[in-house]
């Protein structure tokens, strides 16, 4: 048995030509820490979320990463340094990761930021996209994946300007196509084009 400490500290993560790199601001004092008693993973990984899940509460809309501090003398659950390492205790999920130079789009913003399950999609140039307070038809779609919702939104604005607010994106694509297409990170207006040609060959048909 162990016991460990929780501390979230604002970070981005940027990505560039270069690679990537994570910046965190270590002093200062964003969130209290939390101390947690565990013996095995699935038991750090379930205390990260709810802390992490707290502080987001808290502290809306920031970006930022949850350190796990190991007291001098406590002893490590097995496979400790190997998932930490690699963000499968949930430590990066709230994370914003951003790209510096977003790919140019004729006709169009680059994307800046794809976002996750907690975190935003943003177009540069733009502000982020989070979910509304109060319902609307991309809510239950988006099943509380924040950067879903937010594409969802990006996308939709598209068909209706293409159109002439003639058509919705709910109305021309799948919700199987657009998770797809959210999944393998096609822009906005290239979603939007290709559902407004395919109901318009569907119309000719």
């Amino acid at each position: 048995m162990a016991t460990l400490k929780l501390r979230a500290n604002r970070a981005t993560r940027q990505h560039d030509a270069l690679g990537s790199s994570t910046s965190m601001e270590l002093l200062g004092n964003f969130y209290p820490a939390q101390d947690i008693v565990v013996t095995r993973l699935d038991q750090i990984r379930s205390a990260v979320t709810q802390y992490g899940e707290r502080v987001a509460a808290d502290r809306p809309q920031e970006s930022f990463m949850i350190m796990i501090l190991v007291p001098r003398g406590q002893r490590r659950p097995a496979g400790f340094e190997t998932a930490y390492r690699d963000g499968s205790l949930g430590t990066e999920a709230w994370l914003h990761e951003i790209f510096k130079s977003p790919l140019l789009v004729p006709g169009d913003y680059g994307v800046r930021m794809w976002g996750g399950p907690n975190t935003p999609f943003q177009f540069a140039e733009c502000t982020p996209v989070w979910p509304a307070g109060t319902p609307d038809e991309f809510t239950s779609l988006a099943a509380g994946h924040i950067g879903f919702y937010g594409w969802l939104h990006a996308a939709n604005a598209r068909v209706q300007q293409l159109s002439q607010s003639t058509h919705t994106l709910l109305a021309i694509a799948s919700v199987a196509e657009l998770r797809a297409a959210y999944a393998a990170r096609r822009h906005p207006l290239s979603v939007a084009q290709g559902a407004l040609h395919a109901s318009s060959q569907d119309l000719a048909a």
